[in-house]
This record gives C-alpha cells, sequence and structure tokens, in this order.
C-alpha cells in the first residue's frame, strides 16, 4: 500500500529528517524510498531501504522515521498490520 492512501498507515507524528550537512555543501538532493512494517497497534516492526540515495540521505531518513509514531492501516473498520512504502524526499531550499 502506498503511505498515507486513506486505508493504509499514516504518521501520528512526524519528525522531520535532517538534511546531511555533506549534501548540503555539495548542493545534493535526493529520494530514499523506504518499505515499512506496522503493525495494528501502529507499532514501527521494521523499516527496509528499497531505493538507496548517498550523501547521508539513508541514515537520516531511517532516523526520522525511527523517531516518528504512526496511525495502523485500516481494513473494514479495523486496525490492520501492514506494509507500506514511503519515499522520503530531500530537496534544497532556494534563494
Amino acid at each position: 500500500t502506498e503511505f498515507g492512501a486513506a486505508v493504509a498507515p499514516s504518521f501520528l507524528h512526524r519528525e522531520m529528517p535532517v538534511y546531511p550537512a555533506l549534501a548540503r555543501k555539495l548542493g545534493k538532493e535526493g529520494t530514499v524510498l523506504l518499505r515499512l512494517t506496522i503493525d495494528e497497534r501502529g507499532n514501527l516492526l521494521n523499516i527496509e531501504v528499497v531505493e538507496k540515495a548517498g550523501y547521508g540521505f539513508v541514515e537520516s531518513a531511517v532516523e526520522a522515521v525511527r523517531m516518528s509514531t504512526f496511525l495502523p492501516a485500516r481494513k473494514d473498520g479495523k486496525a490492520v498490520a501492514s506494509r507500506a512504502l514511503l519515499p522520503v524526499r530531500f530537496t534544497l531550499r532556494r534563494g
């Protein structure tokens, strides 16, 4: 399922990742794709890196997700365990 969709798991509290200093210095941007396993109580059970980006993006994304809290996916109105894809985009602000 795609993270944040109507029946998918979603953030209760979203910790924003820290932009890696080296990436900022070099002007690099990137996207990390994570697969999260979340149980029926909203507990994060596993983080799998599906697509990597260099410059410290993966470590920053994983750390932020570990510090976040979640609402579980729902099926027929009931909380269920699920796996969902979560893209974490790192974009430099211009100006």
